[in-house]
């Protein structure tokens, strides 16, 4: 018979005693003794979900990388939208700032409105880091697109002047302002949906299009479009991502696309308190992306609103462009008027447009004291404000080029500078208006014969998600925020537009000449990568010897031509006539020269090239963001300072610089009468001047031989 070790056992009967008077016992409800029944565990409350924050988005792009929008000056006001989900009431306006230690708190203030209601007033006293301002939405809020105005009046603690005005500022994180809504009270509704759209966008992470098989590019085009037409005017980060995967931090808003038995849209509440928007549709047919259409149809905006058209020919008063009485005591003081020409006008020659201004200024102003009136950029008439005062003077005739207008979007810019007096003490308070511009000033635009030329502003402005394509099929997440951008609708023509990365450089088209790929690479790399990639400078063939021990610029004797009079001689002819140079190139050529020397010193986070008319690419850096980029394009058709010519390079700080290529023709788009064959042989002999020169040549050399032949026929008839 085999023994069991003793020990052993006992332990084990321990231990099973042990773990049996630790179990819970059983309850069953009649037999189980009261006192004996396991103590009830305390149910874990659930964790607290954070509040939601739908952001502020600014009108106009103004915001640096970190999300902070300053206004800075003495008066300055800025519009931003807010989309108000059903339960936007239950929530209150934060706006998260502070200002310059320069602001003056008790003659300075911030006026917020909604709608153009007033809903609070608070003076700027935060000077360190943020602090938050709690605003009730008042009374004019609705559920959807509203329209926030923020205007700060600033006035300096010790100084006056313009400079003094550049020193006073207020900034806005828009990361940490906007509404504040209790998770809770979200609802599924389209709208909330839309709302959890632009918190998704602001957050700096991408929409996710969820989808176990990834649709066709025709039906991702639709989905995008659809999502991106109630928010007009902006570009949604989309991305494509895995079905259940996790994300490091929580969402607000995401689409999955799920086979199912009929096709459907709804949305429902993630995991993660997310707001799903779950489009089925039956397996191996595509989803039917009009659902998404018709589901936000009601909460949908109306389009952005088109610059004032100018007709022409006559004399419009501004008040007609959108533009009343500009008062102000302001010491710098800047406003930009933007208006539209017709695509078709094109004036390149000398004629001249006119601006009547009817302006007034105070008595007394400090020397020094001026107006500028601008055109596109350009100063035409600098206007002395120290002398000659009065309430209204009479109107002032400017006449300034006509070629400085442009087809499309122009800009009309007043701009006043006033030293202070004293400068180094703080401005006197009620000094009273400084500056008026009426309202009835009148700009007048010569007619032009209908005519156009090669430019990328054009094709933008009828660019529609349909012409939108990847530059491989890899790429076709990266161009899904520019089809959201641009939308669906009629356009004349068909115009396209290819989104490439760096590493789709071999198949962007180098139509002009100079540029490479190499030279796209260098202007989209970073500073520190390009400078690695750029090659050193090769010494010159020839070169004598640096003796050893020396550095470049310490080798040997300098060259003889270098202090001989002759040498010198020629180095002061070429120094001034150089200026004369430049400018006969740029008659001859005109343009922004050479490619490959403009392109050089520029640096950009993306590109976009027309090299043909109606073909549009746009090659995205490293450090873009695709969804930026294409909101940059969006606004483009709207603004005067978008991208133009055949090239144009995005900077980081989100301005555009364009190149025009020399001897582009203009195209007539009417029949050649002579009423218009003054203005348009003025056009195509400004566009390429050799054309008139060799024309002017030719018909000297028609005339010498006809004159030559007369001469020689009536001499020979004379000797008979």
């Amino acid at each position: 018979m085999m023994r069991l070790p003793i020990l052993p056992m006992v332990l084990l009967a321990w231990g099973t005693a042990a773990l049996a008077d630790e179990a819970p016992m059983i309850v069953i409800e009649g037999v189980t003794p009261p006192d004996t029944a396991a103590p009830a565990t305390p149910a874990e409350a659930p964790p607290e979900v954070a509040p939601w924050l739908i952001p502020l988005r600014p009108v106009q792009e103004g915001a640096d990388a970190s999300g902070l929008f300053r206004l800075q000056g003495q008066h300055v006001r800025a519009a931003f939208r807010l989309f108000l989900p059903p339960a936007g009431e239950l929530g209150t306006l934060t706006l998260a700032y502070r200002s310059s230690i320069n602001v003056l708190p008790e003659r300075s203030s911030v006026v917020v409105r909604v709608n153009g209601e007033v809903i609070g007033r608070f003076e700027p006293r935060q000077f360190g880091p943020l602090a938050a301002v709690t605003l009730p939405l008042g009374t004019s809020a609705r559920v959807g697109e509203n329209t926030v105005t923020i205007e700060t009046e600033h006035r300096h603690r010790i100084y006056c002047g313009a400079e003094a005005e550049f020193a006073v500022w207020t900034e806005f994180d828009l990361r940490q302002s906007g509404l504040v809504l209790p998770a809770e009270a979200l609802d599924t509704s389209p709208e909330t949906f839309l709302a959890a759209v632009t918190a998704q966008a602001a957050s700096g992470r991408p929409l996710e299009i969820r989808a176990a098989e990834v649709p066709d590019e025709a039906a991702l085009r639709d989905l995008a479009v659809a999502l991106g037409r109630p928010l007009p005017g902006e570009a949604l980060p989309i991305a494509l991502g895995q079905p259940w995967a996790r994300t490091p931090s929580p969402s607000f808003a995401r689409v999955s696309v799920l086979p199912s038995d009929a096709d459907r849209v709804s949305i429902r509440r993630g995991g993660d308190e997310a707001l799903v928007l779950v489009l089925e549709h039956p397996a191996g047919r595509p989803p039917k992306t009009e659902l998404v259409a018709g589901l936000f149809g009601r909460a949908a905006s109306g389009p952005p609103s088109a610059l004032p058209l100018l007709e022409p020919g006559a004399a419009v008063p501004l008040s007609t462009l959108g533009l009343s009485t500009l008062v102000t005591d302001d010491r710098y003081y800047r406003r930009d008027l933007d208006f539209r020409l017709p695509e078709d006008w094109l004036l390149l020659a000398t004629q001249k447009a006119w601006f009547g201004l009817d302006y007034g200024f105070a008595e007394g102003l400090p020397e020094g004291a001026v107006l500028l009136v601008k055109v596109n950029g350009t100063t035409v008439r600098m206007l002395p404000l120290d002398r000659e005062a009065g309430p209204v003077k009479p109107r002032l005739d400017i006449r300034f080029p006509a070629r400085l207008l442009r087809p499309g979007p122009n800009r009309l810019t007043f701009e006043s500078i006033i030293p202070g007096d004293p400068a180094d003490e703080p401005c006197p308070a009620g000094a009273g208006d400084l500056l008026a511009v009426l309202d009835s000033s009148e700009l007048t635009v010569p007619p032009a014969p209908r005519m156009e030329m090669d430019d990328m502003a054009r094709d933008l402005a009828g660019l529609r998600a349909e012409g939108i394509h990847p530059a491989t099929p890899e790429g076709l997440a990266r161009a899904l925020p520019f089809m959201a951008a641009f939308g669906t609708g009629s356009a004349e023509g068909e115009v396209s537009l290819t989104v490439a990365g760096l590493h789709d450089l071999g198949r962007v088209p180098m139509a002009e000449a100079g540029l490479t790929p190499r030279l796209l690479a260098l202007a989209l790399l970073p500073p520190t990568v390009s400078r690695l990639v750029e090659r050193p400078e090769e010494p010159a063939t020839g070169a004598a010897p640096v003796p050893l021990g020396l550095g470049p610029a310490e080798g040997g004797s300098p060259p003889l031509v270098g202090t001989h009079w002759l040498g010198r001689a020629k180095a002061l002819v070429a120094a001034t006539l150089e200026p004369a140079v430049v400018g006969a190139r740029r008659l001859l050529q005109p343009g922004d020269g050479a490619l490959a020397d403009w392109l050089s010193v520029r640096k950009g986070v993306a590109v976009v090239l027309a090299p043909a008319p109606g073909r549009l690419w746009v090659v995205l850096g490293p450090d873009a963001e695709p969804a930026a980029v294409a909101a940059a394009l969006a606004r483009a058709p709207h603004s005067p300072l978008g991208p133009q010519g055949q090239l144009a390079v995005l900077g980081t700080d989100g301005r555009w610089s364009s190149w025009t290529a020399p001897g582009i023709l203009p195209r007539l788009k009417e029949p050649l009468s002579p009423g218009n064959l003054r203005q348009v042989v003025g056009n195509v002999a400004s566009a390429r001047p050799p054309m008139l020169l060799g024309g002017m040549l030719g018909l000297a050399w028609i005339s010498a031989a006809v004159a030559l032949a007369f001469v020689v026929r009536t001499r020979g008839r004379g000797r008979k």
